[in-house]
């Protein structure tokens, strides 16, 4: 049963999402002309707006079919039950396996990944870079869609606006964090997602804590500098291309699933694209966005905290030199 808040937002989400989606779809052709004359106007024979406008309205449009599919489990299932797990869960696989199909038709989003039967099976903890919000989409793809096993995120609270994000990641027990609440709270919650677990589940978080770019690496290290985190900022300016990583929901989730493997995500190609203006200037992708991953045994890590973190801050300081290299390989071919 969905709880009284839950039921608030989506009194307003769904409709918006509904009412939205079909003012696009009236107004799509003048939205297209106009995006197309602005994309001439300044030279742009690729026609990145257009590209973004039409990915809009097909994005808009899957969550609306996942609404609507959600609410079919509900509806076929028993009346005030949450929809049949499994089968929810194979319908978000499928719409994020869509949502980049389209993203490679429209905008030239191909993915270069491995084999993902290189992943370990069993309880895993997924570490990944976090560069834009499209990259929060790929554990899901590899874990969920390609190996068809459960996922639980840890991610930000603000995305419970979203109806889709709301409705299937409360439902499949993800933890939205509340960013500025109480930390021991949502740390505790953290390791309560890992303990409860669906066994052989990928535990997805993104220990930056937010997009790397430019202007969040000067803002966290004037952060740390106001406050006297020495150590921390160290390792932030040492770091050329990632954040460094916030120890507490990694250390959560290693608590929670004591026996599980841990994997380190890292991805090059979605530089510079978090923002709208971002976005436009890299579209059409002309290069794949390159994912490679490295498996560790629970065996491999300290196994107290302090000796987990420098452990951490080593892998991403092994990851922030990779992706540095291949963005030097990128930009030299």
């Amino acid at each position: 049963m969905s709880a009284p808040g839950a039921v608030r937002r989506r009194l307003v989400s769904v409709p918006r999402t509904f009412i939205t989606l079909t003012i696009v779809i009236v107004l799509l052709p003048v939205l297209l002309l106009g995006s197309g004359l602005y994309d001439l106007v300044t030279r742009r024979f690729d026609f990145p707006t257009v590209r973004l406008g039409l990915f809009g309205a097909i994005y808009l449009l899957h969550e609306a079919v996942g609404i609507v599919g959600a609410v079919t489990l509900w509806l076929t299932g028993a009346f005030g039950a949450e929809p049949d797990q499994e089968r929810l869960r194979r319908r978000q696989a499928w719409l994020i396996r869509s949502l980049l199909g389209w993203g490679r038709r429209i905008v030239g989003f191909n993915l270069d990944i491995p084999d993902p039967k290189t992943l370990p099976t069993g309880d895993t903890i997924v570490l990944s870079r976090h560069a834009s919000m499209i990259d929060a989409l790929l554990p899901g793809h590899v874990f969920a869609g390609m190996l068809d096993r459960p996922v639980h995120y840890v991610i930000k609270s603000e995305l419970l606006k979203s109806p889709i994000f709301d409705i299937y990641g409360t439902s499949l027990e993800n933890h939205f964090v509340a960013r500025g609440d109480n930390t021991d709270r949502e740390v505790h919650a953290i390791e309560q997602l890992a303990h409860n677990a669906r066994p052989n589940s990928a535990l997805v978080i993104f220990p930056e804590g937010t997009y790397a770019n430019a202007h969040s690496r000067q803002r966290i290290a004037a952060s740390l500098r106001r406050r006297g985190e020495l150590a921390a900022l160290a390792l932030a300016e040492e770091l050329t291309t990632l954040l460094p990583p916030k120890p507490a929901g990694s250390l959560a989730l290693l608590r929670g699933r004591p026996d599980a493997s841990v994997v380190i995500i890292g991805h090059v190609g979605l530089e510079g694209v978090a923002e709208f203006s971002g976005l436009r200037s890299h579209l059409p992708a002309r290069k794949p966005i390159v994912v490679r991953w490295w498996s560790h045994s629970i065996a491999e890590l300290p196994s107290d905290d302090e000796g987990r973190i420098d452990w951490l801050q080593e892998q991403w300081r092994k990851l922030d030199a990779w992706v540095a290299d291949q963005m030097q390989d990128r930009s030299a071919r």
